[in-house]
C-alpha cells in the first residue's frame, strides 16, 4: 500500500519506485533534444506566422499541444501551431483561409490534409511533426469551432502545471501509449494527452491517479471544481464524465470508447498489483505464436484496395462498415467470435474475423408465428409449404420449417454481401471501393499476411489473450 504526496511517490515499495524511476528516463526528453525541438518550433511559428501576417484577416498565431505545455514526450515531440481567425468569418471561409495560410506556410515539407471538425495541415520539419490548425479566435465559452478551445487549453495548464506535475503527465501518457490506450483520434477512441493532464492534476501524480483509476466506477465523474449536479444529468449516459476545465459544459470523456476505458482500469489494477515497465514499453509482436495458432484455420479475411482519403476519414468509416457487416453476419446466422479492421491508411484495408465456423449446416430450420396470429401464421405456411423439407407445429404452439440453407460458406456470404450493395451500411465510396477489388482469405490462407506490418499488428491482437491479462507472463 502507498500513500502519494505531491512528488508522486513516497512510501511506497521499492520495486514500484524503481520501476517510476526507469520509467522517467524512457519519458523525458535530453537537453540536446530539447533543443533541437525547440529550433523547429521557432522555425514552424516564423513560417507561419511570415504567412499569416500577409492575409487580410491578419489572423493570431500561437503555439499549442503537449509541446507549449512541456508535456512531449521523449522521442516523440509534435507541435500544433493554431492560426486564429475572426469569428466573423463563416466556416466555409475559415477552411479556405486557414488551409491557404498552412499549406504555404508549410509547402516545403510535404503537407498532407487531415481531418477533424475541419481540415487542418500536419507536416513534418526534419523528423519533427508540425499541425497548423486554423481556428475562430474568440473569448472563453464563445466557441465556434472544437479547435477554438485548445489555445485556452495551453494558457490553463501552462498556468496550472509545475515541473513535477509535468514529469507525471508525461508518465501517465507512456502508460497510456504502452497498454494501448492512449489517443483520441477514431482509431484509437482512446484518452487524449489533455485528459492525461487534466487526470494529474486532479489526483495529483501519476501513481495517485493509477490508484484512483483502479476504483472508477461506471458513470464516474472527474472534475477539477465542484461538481454541478445539473451538469451530471446532462451526461447521464457516458461511461465516464471528466468535464473540461476550460469548458465544464463538455465531456472530455465522450471521445473515449468503452472497450478503452475499460483496459486503462484493468492496466491501474494490474500495474498497482505488480509494477513492471512492460506497461510503457507497449506490446511486442508474438507472430511465431500467432502462425502456429490452431485459431488460424478459423479466420476470415475481407481485404481490398480503395482510394486516397484522409486517415480520420477513411477510419471513421471502417469501424462504421465494420458494425454492419456484423449485423449481416447475425442476419445469417454466422457466429463472429472477435472482429477488427485494419488498414495501412493509404490505399488497401482489411476486415477480420474470428469466427466460430466458417461453415453452416446445409439445412436450417425456421422459427415462425404462433398459429394464433391468424395472418402471420396464414403467411408463413403459404411461403414455406413448398419449398421446405419439413414443416411442423411445435409443442409451443408455434409453426417451424426445415429449409435448405441459402448461404453455407462465407465465401458466398461476402459475394452475396457486396454485390447486394442497398441496405448494409457500407460507406458508399467505401462499397464501390470494395466491389471492385475484394479478396476473401480464408484459415490458413492469412498466415501470409504476418509479414505485412499493418495487418500483423490487428492479426496479432485478435488472435492473442488480451496483453493486460497476461502482460506478467510476457516474456
Amino acid at each position: 500500500m502507498f500513500i502519494p504526496s505531491s512528488s508522486g511517490w513516497t512510501d511506497i515499495s521499492n520495486e514500484l519506485s524503481k520501476v517510476i524511476s526507469d520509467a522517467l528516463k524512457i519519458v523525458e526528453p535530453a537537453e540536446g533534444e530539447i533543443n533541437h525541438v525547440k529550433a523547429i518550433a521557432s522555425l514552424a511559428l516564423q513560417r507561419v506566422s511570415k504567412v499569416a501576417s500577409k492575409s487580410r484577416f491578419k489572423p493570431d498565431v500561437v503555439l499549442g499541444g503537449s509541446y507549449a505545455k512541456g508535456t512531449w514526450l521523449k522521442g516523440e515531440a509534435d507541435i500544433d501551431i493554431f492560426v486564429r481567425f475572426p469569428k466573423s468569418l463563416d466556416k466555409a471561409d475559415l477552411k479556405k483561409y486557414g488551409l491557404d495560410v498552412a499549406l504555404e506556410s508549410m509547402k516545403d515539407y510535404e503537407p498532407i490534409l487531415r481531418y477533424a471538425e475541419h481540415p487542418y495541415v500536419e507536416a513534418y520539419i526534419e523528423d519533427v511533426g508540425v499541425n497548423v490548425v486554423p481556428c475562430y479566435d474568440v473569448k472563453k465559452g464563445e466557441w465556434k469551432s472544437a479547435a477554438d478551445r485548445s489555445p485556452y487549453h495551453t494558457i490553463f495548464m501552462t498556468e496550472e502545471l509545475n515541473d513535477s506535475l509535468r514529469r507525471e503527465a508525461r508518465l501517465l501518457k507512456k502508460f497510456m501509449k504502452g497498454v494501448g490506450v492512449y489517443g483520441a483520434e477514431i482509431a484509437i477512441q482512446g484518452f487524449s494527452g489533455y485528459v492525461c493532464e487534466v487526470l494529474c492534476l486532479k489526483y495529483g501524480s501519476f501513481l495517485s491517479t493509477l490508484k484512483s483509476t483502479s476504483r472508477w466506477m461506471e458513470g464516474e465523474v472527474i472534475s477539477l471544481e465542484k461538481i454541478d449536479e445539473d451538469l451530471k444529468k446532462r451526461f447521464l449516459k457516458a461511461s465516464v464524465i471528466i468535464l473540461d476545465p476550460v469548458d465544464s459544459r463538455r465531456n472530455l470523456g465522450n471521445a473515449i470508447s468503452p472497450k478503452k476505458l475499460a483496459e486503462f482500469i484493468l492496466a491501474s489494477r494490474a500495474f498497482l498489483e505488480k509494477p513492471s515497465l512492460r506497461y510503457f514499453i507497449g506490446e511486442k509482436g508474438r507472430l511465431d505464436k500467432i502462425e502456429k495458432s490452431e485459431l488460424m484455420r478459423n479466420l476470415v479475411t475481407l481485404k481490398f484496395k480503395h482510394s486516397k482519403r484522409s486517415v480520420d476519414v477513411l477510419w471513421g468509416q471502417l469501424k462504421r462498415s465494420l458494425n454492419h457487416i456484423l449485423k449481416q453476419f447475425d442476419l445469417y446466422d454466422f457466429k463472429v467470435l472477435r472482429a477488427t479492421c485494419a488498414t495501412d491508411e493509404k490505399e488497401e484495408s482489411a476486415f477480420i474475423f474470428l469466427m466460430e465456423s466458417l461453415e453452416q449446416p446445409e439445412i436450417e430450420d425456421k422459427k415462425g408465428p404462433e398459429v394464433f396470429r391468424y395472418e402471420d401464421s396464414r403467411k408463413f405456411i403459404a411461403k414455406n409449404l413448398k419449398r421446405s423439407k419439413l414443416i411442423w407445429l411445435g409443442d409451443d404452439a408455434r409453426l417451424y420449417a426445415l429449409t435448405e440453407r441459402r448461404i453455407k460458406g462465407i465465401d458466398d456470404f461476402f459475394n452475396l454481401l457486396l454485390h447486394k450493395k442497398r441496405g448494409l451500411g457500407i460507406a458508399p465510396g467505401l462499397l464501390d471501393d470494395m466491389v471492385d477489388t475484394y479478396e476473401i482469405h480464408l484459415g490458413d490462407e492469412n498466415v501470409e499476411f504476418l509479414s505485412m506490418p499493418w495487418m500483423a499488428k490487428e492479426l496479432v491482437r485478435l488472435l492473442s489473450s488480451d496483453r493486460l491479462l497476461t502482460i506478467d507472463k510476457d516474456s
